[in-house]
Parts: C-alpha cells; sequence; structure tokens
C-alpha cells in the first residue's frame, strides 16, 4: 500500500497480515459501462470548462471528483503542492482514493483532470478538455464506482492536478513514494485522451523495452479487448524515439522505470511523425489533432466529427480496465487447496492461536 509521507499528506497506514486465502473483488454494478463516464465527461465538459491551473475551475473541479467519490463510499484525500507558473506561486491537489486490500501489494490508476492554460496567442478559458481529459477522468472515476469493498490488492485512484504544465502533480505524488511503496506496486495505469483518434491503444512504460517482464500488463489488456471484440492495438515502433509497444508523453512517465507502467489512450501512431501526437487522419480535423485546442476539443465539435465515438470509447475502455482490474486481482489468489490441505492448514492455524492464547493466560 503507498504510504505519502505526512509532510505532505495524512493517509491512514492498513497493516493486515498475509492471510491463507485472498478474496476476488465482487462486482456488483448493474448499469450499462460507459454511463458514468459519459456522464462525468459532460459535466466537466459543460461546468468545468477551462479548468487550467490557478483558475477558480480548478478549484471546482476539485471539490467535484472529492464529492463524486464520496459518494461511491470512498474517503478521498487531497495531497497538496506547491509549484511556481509563469512567475506565480500557485498551490494544486491530487485527489486520491483507495480501496484497502489483503495482499500487501497495490494497483495505481490516474488521469489528470486539468485542461491546457491560456497562453499569447490563444484564449482557453472556454476550453472544455472533452477528450483531454474529461474522458480519463470520467472512466476512472467509473472504475472506481464499480470497484467492491472487498479486493485482494489495495487499488488506489489518484486524479492529478497540473498535468498540462509538465506532470507535476504526477511528478509530486511519485516523488513521495518510498523505495517500498514503489515495491509494493504492481503497475500504474494512465488514462488519458481516450476518444478522439483513429485507434484504440494500450502501450508499456519505455521502462519495459529494457524489462522485457513489465509487458506482461500491456498484453494482458490487448488480450481482454480482443476476448470482448473490441479493435486495440499498441505502438508498433515506427518512431525510433519510442520502441515498439511503448507510449510516453503524459503522466506515466513520472512512474516509467519505477515500475511497470499501462498506458491508455486514443489516437494514430502510424502517421505523422509517427509519436503518437497526430491523433486521426480525418479531414475534418484540422492538422489531424485536437489537444488543447477550445474550437475542436469539445463535445459539439467531437459528436458532429465522430458520431456516437464518445460513449463507444468510454464503454470499452471502461469494460477492459474493469476486467483488467479483476484479473490483477485474481492472479494473487492461490489455488483451491485439497480437503486435506485445508484441514492440515486449518489445524495449523488453530494450534498458533492457541499458542498466542497460552501466552497471554
Amino acid at each position: 500500500m503507498i504510504s505519502i509521507p505526512k509532510s505532505t499528506l495524512v493517509l491512514a497506514v492498513l497493516t493486515v497480515a498475509s492471510p491463507v486465502l485472498l478474496p476476488l473483488p465482487a462486482k456488483a454494478a448493474n448499469f450499462d459501462f460507459g454511463s458514468t463516464a459519459v456522464e462525468t465527461l459532460n459535466y466537466l465538459s459543460a461546468n468545468l470548462e477551462g479548468r487550467s491551473v490557478g483558475t477558480q475551475k480548478e478549484a471546482e473541479t476539485v471539490d467535484y471528483l472529492v464529492e463524486q467519490l464520496k459518494g461511491y463510499d470512498y474517503s478521498p484525500i487531497l495531497q497538496p503542492f506547491d509549484y511556481q507558473f509563469r512567475g506565480q506561486e500557485l498551490t494544486s491537489y491530487n485527489v486520491v482514493a483507495e480501496r484497502p486490500g489483503t495482499s500487501g501489494k497495490q494497483i495505481l490508476l490516474g488521469a489528470h483532470y486539468d485542461s491546457a492554460p491560456s497562453n499569447s496567442t490563444l484564449d482557453r478559458t472556454n476550453l472544455e478538455g472533452t477528450n483531454d481529459n474529461a474522458s480519463g477522468v470520467g472512466v476512472l472515476l467509473e472504475l472506481a464506482q464499480r470497484l467492491e469493498a472487498e479486493t485482494a490488492h489495495t487499488v488506489t485512484f489518484v486524479f492529478f492536478g497540473a498535468e498540462e504544465i509538465g506532470l507535476v502533480g504526477s511528478e509530486f505524488y511519485a516523488s513521495s513514494l518510498s523505495q517500498q511503496d514503489i515495491d509494493d506496486t504492481l503497475l500504474m495505469v494512465n488514462l488519458d485522451s481516450l476518444v478522439v483518434g483513429d485507434k484504440m491503444y494500450f502501450n508499456a512504460g519505455r521502462g519495459a523495452a529494457t524489462n522485457p517482464s513489465w509487458f506482461e500488463y500491456r498484453d494482458l489488456a490487448l488480450e481482454i479487448a480482443a476476448e470482448n471484440g473490441i479493435a486495440a492495438e499498441s505502438n508498433p515502433g515506427f518512431n525510433d524515439d519510442y520502441p515498439k509497444g511503448t507510449g510516453c508523453c503524459s503522466d506515466l512517465e513520472s512512474f516509467d522505470f519505477l515500475m511497470p507502467v499501462l498506458a491508455a489512450e486514443a489516437t494514430n501512431w502510424d502517421i505523422g511523425d509517427k509519436d503518437g501526437y497526430t491523433q486521426t487522419s480525418n479531414p475534418n480535423v484540422p492538422g489531424g489533432a485536437t489537444w488543447h485546442d477550445p474550437a475542436t476539443d469539445n463535445r459539439e465539435f467531437i459528436n458532429e466529427v465522430f458520431p456516437g465515438l464518445i460513449e463507444e470509447r468510454t464503454r470499452n475502455y471502461t469494460l477492459i480496465l474493469d476486467e483488467f482490474i479483476d484479473r490483477v486481482n485474481a492472479k494473487s489468489v492461490p489455488e483451491p487447496m485439497s480437503i486435506l490441505g485445508f484441514a492440515t492448514a486449518l489445524g495449523a492455524a488453530g494450534l498458533m492461536l492457541k499458542r498466542q492464547s497460552d501466552r497471554y493466560d
């Protein structure tokens, strides 16, 4: 389980002895995949446009996330961090929520909630950021909503602040981790810009190029997609700066090389400079990308050019990642014991309890 130093964030520490058997997460959600994700995407786009660093909309977004998570029976924590931007001293927050597990290990999932700030040539106070990154926030919130109370590994959801000015929030979070925290984290999953793009992608971090076993989680996500008839790919590696099967350029970079990383994104690694920045070959999208553009990264434009894509992509990513969390948790559960083996283990446990009791009689 991640423990953030008290100087930056106060978290309750849960200490659990290793159990004989680990519980599987029980799923009880009875609503369509993507429903909450779309609802969240629409709310952020319509009511919290221009949610860049240092704005009132950013603060309102933090409040919104906290209230939503409380409604899903979490006790969200704010992790504040200070930074400088354009000569100003600012404070932002990572919003952290977790479902405690029993294994001592953790699955970490994140998405940034801020939008790109205005500059001298472009006013972004009305930037909806529907794709970048209301889509990632929406899917992450729904995954949190769907996760039941009992889970093998602790599952931690982090909504990062200040991504658009240099991954500030995620770097702060990553730097607060101890070596033990890192060792206990199975992987980090990053969700960013999940709608606009010719293809769905799951990529490992660039650290996997030198640690091939880290491709395991990328392969699992692609396997789940295929089982559900969903077309998903991995970076083909046409650009030498981005090795085959790896991704880059979002909050995943703050964790890459520390631990296995899985990046979920929609784009097109086959076109443009083949670096993932050119999202689509659709001629109706100027320059092939909607990044940070108030005129194109909004619901009206996306729905007009790509009708139904918001609903399709949020559904597909939620379905795949919901199953992904289940599978990663299930891998930690031992094979069922025989009746004799169970009786032996039970007898040994009873003897240990008796011995402990005798010590205090």
